[in-house]
């Protein structure tokens, strides 16, 4: 089975974002069956609570919905949305959820993203090379403050699904702090771990290859990790390094500060080794549950 993510730069404008998503899903190679293709979380739409709020779609129905649709029925392919703003049933408050369709065109499973990012970034200097010009700069983010829960509504399950023998349990970005529901996955027998992500310079370059890697190695999982990348306005910076690692933890395919596809091939084979070697999850005394809402 070959696993794709795709690294993106999004921002306020849908169009724009849509048209890269189809440039990059054209250098895929279809051949090769199953494909699970990614998106970054905010993949269509990467703004503010104003624009989440007018954009938001039923779950299931709406433009880019169905465009993502057509997309998994054109290449046959599995397509994993990262995250898009869906709407519930309070005024003003929406869910962000990570969306799977299958090659018919299916919307076969939903996420609703359970750890909303309320925190505080630390001021952090942004270096990128030009090397055509042989000139680096640098550039200072001020710290910054995010609170995810004054627009959207945390989600209360998890959410799984299968492709023949291989199944794929469903995160976005934040949720990757919280082994808890990655152990929850685990114990529904998960092989794939999903996580989209709009993860900021700062905490990326601190946190987000480490913790990948943990969740792929106590967990005996592939990883698949879409990032988005760059400036996105409004002292918005985010790290990239879209990465695939393997149950060992080994890195597979890896972007860097560009946008752009990461390809790797998933070997059943290398999961059931891993586990018979060292039978984690047989030895493992604790169990994780989702917490009631307070």
């Amino acid at each position: 089975m070959q696993l794709v993510a795709i690294q993106m730069n999004s921002g306020a404008d849908i169009t724009a974002n849509l048209a890269y998503v189809a440039t990059q899903l054209a250098l895929v190679d279809f051949a090769i069956k199953p494909t699970l293709i990614l998106l970054p979380e905010n993949f269509a739409l990467f703004s503010h609570r104003d624009d989440y709020l007018a954009h938001a779609e039923v779950l299931g129905r709406g433009p880019v919905q169905q465009q993502l649709a057509d997309w998994a029925r054109q290449y046959q392919c599995w397509l994993v949305a990262g995250s898009f703003p869906i709407l519930s049933d309070i005024d003003e408050r929406i869910y962000t959820s990570s969306l799977a369709f299958d090659p018919n065109g299916e919307l076969v499973q939903h996420y609703h993203k359970i750890h909303l990012f309320d925190a505080h970034v630390p001021a952090v200097s942004v270096t990128t090379n030009d090397n055509q010009a042989k000139t680096v700069f640098k550039k200072e983010l001020n710290s910054q403050i995010y609170k995810e829960s004054d627009s959207f509504i945390a989600g209360d399950r998890i959410a799984t699904f299968s492709v023949g023998n291989i199944t794929f349990g469903m995160a976005i970005c934040y949720d990757l702090r919280f082994p808890g529901l990655f152990r929850a996955l685990s114990a529904a027998n998960v092989d794939v771990l999903l996580v989209p992500a709009a993860f900021t310079y700062a905490t990326g370059k601190a946190h987000w290859l480490p913790l990948l890697q943990a969740r792929a190695i106590e967990n005996q999982c592939y990883v698949i990790a879409a990032n988005q990348v760059g400036e996105h306005g409004h002292n918005r910076h985010t790290w990239g390094h879209s990465v695939i690692l393997d149950p060992w933890g080994d890195i597979l395919s890896q972007q860097t500060s560009a946008c752009g596809i990461s390809c790797a091939r998933l070997d059943k084979h290398k999961l059931v080794q891993v586990r018979t070697d060292i039978p984690i999850l047989q030895h493992a005394r604790f169990t994780a549950s989702l917490k009631n809402k307070e």
